[in-house]
């Protein structure tokens, strides 16, 4: 559900896994335009009516996790630690948030409330999201892809996912999609949930920060392929890596679909959504954030109650 570098083939332990978060935030930073061009090289608004937009929408901003409605309003800021805590990920219900934190000084995965109560560590590890039934989170840990209960209990390591991260599952649970550098750089793959039958989607090229679409037909991808200076930019594939298709051409990062699959939610480095190819670009007005990343989308409103019949 999301620009970086791709963690070890082996990670042994915090220690590695820390040494990779680095390169991740280092190529993030790289990724992003500097404040100073952030206004000129962002997506160009068209407008559109908001009132069709609904949910809410998690992201991170300098090092802290927000949530914002998806028309614009509502924003409020779920997290205060004194280290970083980013890249949320909605529970099925829309009544928890899983997110990456590094309070401790090692990346986590933690889980709180909607409204940034109730604050639990469950893991050692990063890029959690949540199972499409709600049971489990899968997340980046030292051993590879693991999945863990949201209590904190049944925590379980994929085999043949050495070296993944930003898990994404497929609409019915079965299958994970995931990049690793197993057999090069940003490669991305399908794995079954149990982490078996572990298919190499190269012929995609490069790609990162996967997102799975809710009808299954699509996976959102981020890629520098067409940026000589590193920038990246928002594509899309079919599951088999086939009909790679780029949707942004404005320095475009970290997408996710609406939960309908009608919309796509993407950071440049502000807060942008879009059609599904890639037309009707709109900011999100999000007053007193300049930078975001990393959003998840989910259709219950702040009540916990779901606003799509």
């Amino acid at each position: 559900m999301r620009t970086g570098r791709i963690l070890s083939v082996a990670l042994a332990g915090p220690l590695v896994l820390g040494a990779c978060i680095g390169a991740f935030d280092r190529e993030q930073s790289e990724a992003r335009p500097s404040p100073s061009t952030a206004a000129s090289d962002a997506p160009g608004p068209t407008g559109g009516d908001r009132s069709s937009l609904y949910g809410r929408i998690a992201f991170d901003n300098h090092d802290d996790v927000w949530a914002i409605d998806a028309d614009g309003t509502h924003l409020a800021r779920l997290t205060h630690s004194p280290g970083p805590d980013f890249d949320p990920s909605w529970s099925l219900d829309g009544t928890q948030i899983a997110f990456r934190s590094e309070r401790s000084g090692e990346p986590e995965i933690w889980v709180m409330n909607a409204d940034g109560r109730d604050q639990r560590r469950l893991a050692a590890g990063l890029s959690p999201a949540w199972s499409p039934d709600g049971s489990v989170i899968a997340f980046a840990g030292p051993a590879g892809l693991s999945v863990i209960r949201p209590d904190g209990t049944g925590l379980r390591v994929l085999p043949h996912t050495e070296g993944g991260e930003y898990p994404s599952w497929s609409p019915d649970g079965s299958r994970i999609a995931f990049n690793s550098n197993l057999t090069g750089d940003h490669v991305m793959y399908i794995a079954q949930a149990d982490g078996s039958k572990v298919e190499d989607l190269s012929r995609a090229g490069e790609g990162w920060q996967v997102d799975w679409s809710p009808d299954g037909r699509s996976i959102l991808f981020t890629s520098h392929r067409d940026h000589p200076d590193n920038y990246t930019d928002i594509y899309v594939m079919r599951p088999d890596g086939s009909a790679v298709r780029r949707l942004t051409r404005d320095r475009a990062y970290t997408p996710a679909w609406s939960p309908a699959g009608d919309k796509i939610v993407f950071s440049a480095p502000g807060l942008f959504i879009m059609e599904p190819d890639g037309s009707d670009v709109r900011a999100v007005h999000t007053p007193g954030v300049s930078e975001t990343s990393l959003p998840d989308w989910t259709d219950w409103g702040r009540s916990s109650r779901s606003i799509i019949p």
